[in-house]
């Protein structure tokens, strides 16, 4: 009997189906080296869980933001902002401390707090590095966000009511987060593999002793052809299998 289904789209983003809920990971689609997406990307989303506020993580947020009305859970540093670029109904908005755990009744989510990989920019170069790219053109007022991006990072345990555990998780790799990680044991783990190195990344793995791992952010400025060679470094490093999806592809569990 299926407990949940995973859909990984493209970087960062991924569809997660349980007990009748969906939830989205960092709505970035159009702007990564796939470029297969058209609009509908989904058909309901009821809660997005954003890792951190830097626009490969956030150009399609308020495009499922003004359809769905979904919760959307971020970083409390970077939320005012967030609710600006946005003008969301903050009713819907869930700003999380580290440790925090929220009950959605259909779902619980526990968020935990981590840095992002060294961005070598002073903030006011954060800011205004958006504004420089050739599609900022369709997403005005992403660089208010940008800047706020490498303050805080933040991963997210979800428990399902049938008990099927997913850990999505990005960012620096440290004693803390082997520490912070360590028992975990989710049915997923959904990994950031971008800068990470691959023993580094594997240690964390065997702390957090998921059943399966599905790797993401190695597609942002790559082919799934041209990553797959770091894939593989990864994958036999690893003591639980590594599931690499093509984009869009559904994983039923």
């Amino acid at each position: 009997m299926e407990r949940a289904s995973i859909r990984w789209m493209t970087n960062a983003c991924f569809e997660i189906q349980s007990d009748g809920v969906v939830l989205v990971s960092d709505p970035c689609l159009l702007q990564t080296s796939f470029k297969g997406f058209k609009e509908p990307f989904f058909e309901n989303v009821d809660g997005i869980m954003i890792s951190h506020l830097h626009w490969d993580h956030t150009t399609e947020l308020k495009y499922l933001v003004n359809k769905f009305n979904p919760a959307v859970f971020t970083g409390v540093s970077g939320s005012l902002q967030l609710a600006e670029y946005l003008d969301m109904n903050t009713s819907y908005l869930f700003p999380m401390y580290p440790d925090q755990e929220l009950d959605m009744g259909e779902y619980r989510i526990k968020a935990f707090y981590n840095r992002h990989s060294d961005v070598k920019m002073s903030y006011s170069v954060q800011a205004k590095q958006c504004s420089s790219y050739d599609f900022y053109s369709s997403y005005p007022g992403l660089e208010k966000l940008q800047a706020a991006g490498g303050m805080e990072m933040y991963s997210y345990l979800l428990t399902f009511k049938n008990g099927f555990k997913v850990l999505f998780w990005g960012g620096n790799i440290s004693q803390s987060q082997n520490s912070m990680l360590e028992g975990i044991r989710p049915d997923v783990a959904l990994m950031q593999y971008s800068n990470q190195d691959p023993p580094e990344l594997a240690e964390l793995a065997r702390a957090i002793n998921p059943s399966v791992i599905i790797p993401h952010h190695h597609d942002l400025k790559m082919t799934l052809a041209e990553a797959q060679p770091k894939l593989e470094m990864l994958s036999n490093l690893l003591s639980c299998p590594l599931l690499c999806p093509r984009n869009g592809e559904k994983l039923c569990f």
